[in-house]
């Protein structure tokens, strides 16, 4: 079963390469870009979270991401697989860009600028820390329970799937896309996905393969990242399945309908409509943002010598921005 796990190795490779003079091994365009950014925006974590514990301890952080690569000692042969197990249902993708919590419970904000207000579906699931908005990526069960499975991820995979569920053209393939035809190539198919469990702050899932032309014989199932697991399954138009119990747990309900968000401030009663004016002066976080949206795009075009130039200014400039903080 080398030829599968073969193919998923491409995704191990974007969390265990380093970036600019760091582990100086062969590395692939996707796993560099992913590292810079990573390294950059993330502070190095690289997880698949529960929307409770997003932003918790730095070591709960870290010990997600040991835990959330890839394991390729797990393949093994489906014996027992069914499609129609009682135990999953069945979910469907909601285009979600971020996910945040506050005293008030759960706000999704999603791809049409609606934010969807929910709660905890469960009471065991205590008063939920505030954190600041996270990517995420959504799943909404279809059996009828109405419930919704946040799952906290990296910026890069949430943007690469919101592209790939409106069908948006990407001018170089990505790893997603070279992994199905690396499964199509060495004669297997993927069946469908599943997010399976949660282990601390890590959610599970696995993919099962089949053999092109051989429905007898025993699925293949791998141990792979939901995020990963989730791309994948969009790109092969495959179910995607969520444990039951996994979502009667750690899934949101939502409590209000869809609503916009305010496009006028209104002050002791008074609506304030000069707020798109900008302020005299040089403006710090404009030059930040410019910085970093720069960075992004040599990353993405693969300018891999000035996207590090522009992380090094970027270091450089907020160093400058916080001691000019505490001098005044």
């Amino acid at each position: 079963m080398a030829a599968p796990a073969a193919a998923m190795s491409l995704l191990q490779s974007q969390t265990t390469v380093g970036f600019h003079g760091r582990n100086l091994a062969p590395c692939s365009a996707s796993s560099a870009r992913t590292s810079l950014l990573r390294t950059t925006t993330l502070g190095g974590a690289s997880r698949c979270a529960p929307y409770p514990a997003a932003m918790k301890a730095s070591t709960s952080r870290s010990c997600t991401r040991r835990n959330s690569s890839m394991s390729f000692n797990n393949e093994s042969m489906a014996e027992n697989f069914s499609e129609n197990d009682e135990d999953y249902a069945d979910a469907s993708i909601l285009e979600a860009l971020e996910v945040r919590s506050g005293p008030d419970g759960c706000i999704i904000k999603m791809r049409d600028g609606k934010v969807l207000k929910c709660a905890h579906n469960t009471a065991e699931g205590g008063v939920t820390p505030v954190y600041a908005p996270q990517p995420a990526m959504v799943l909404e069960l279809k059996d009828g329970s109405n419930l919704l499975l946040p799952i906290i991820v990296l910026e890069l995979p949430s943007t690469i799937l919101l592209e790939a569920v409106r069908n948006v053209q990407i001018m170089r393939p990505t790893v997603y896309q070279v992994m199905s035809k690396m499964l199509e190539v060495s004669g297997y198919r993927a069946k469908l996905v599943r997010v399976t469990k949660r282990v601390n702050e890590t959610y599970f899932a696995r993919a099962y393969l089949v053999k092109d032309g051989d429905d007898s014989a025993a699925p293949v199932s791998l141990d792979i990242r939901p995020s990963d697991a989730i791309n994948l399954a969009v790109r092969c138009k495959i179910p995607i399945q969520v444990s039951k119990d996994l979502a009667v747990g750690d899934g949101v309900r939502i409590v209000s309908d869809p609503e916009k968000l305010p496009s006028t401030i209104v002050i002791n009663g008074q609506e304030i409509t000069n707020v798109d004016t900008p302020l005299p002066g040089d403006c710090e976080d404009a030059k930040e943002f410019i910085i970093i949206r720069n960075m992004y795009i040599a990353a993405v075009e693969e300018r891999f010598n000035d996207a590090a130039k522009l992380r090094d200014e970027l270091e450089q400039f907020r160093a400058e921005s916080s001691s000019k903080q505490k001098q005044t």
